[in-house]
């Protein structure tokens, strides 16, 4: 993974992962030894109100939330709903599934890494359908 990702890898070419809500896949490197079998995969987000997502991570991963609310739910724990803000950070563990729900009338952004195998070459696979 490079030291720096240019502004306009994460500033430009939006692409829609799930309704209502955006990744930039410029960031998405996947720059790894031959012989490895993880790789660090970088994600900058943004959920407008009304985005839900289903996410299956095959991977452990870290999320920082710059701006806005969002709800989620880990589908292990059902109707328990967690509510992060501006500056949270959240882990998740491999293998867990979570429903994300942004109420934000701003939206949501931020950006999130993940500890993934090298078959993994999207935040695509990572999306399980409703």
């Amino acid at each position: 993974m490079p030291k720096h990702v240019p502004v306009h890898h994460y500033d430009s070419n939006p692409y829609e992962l799930v309704p209502k809500g955006i990744i930039h896949p410029d960031v998405e490197h996947h720059d790894h030894p031959e012989d490895a079998e993880h790789y660090l995969l970088p994600v900058v987000f943004a959920l407008e109100e009304g985005a839900v997502a289903h996410i299956k991570y095959p991977g452990p991963g870290v999320y920082f939330f710059s701006q806005g609310e969002i709800e989620y739910e880990d589908t292990a724990k059902p109707g328990h709903h967690t509510l992060l803000k501006p500056g949270s950070v959240l882990h998740i563990e491999d293998g867990s599934v979570i429903r994300w729900r942004c109420k934000s009338p701003s939206g949501v952004k931020g950006f999130a890494a993940f500890y993934v195998p090298v078959s993994v070459k999207s935040l695509d696979e990572f999306v399980v359908p409703e």
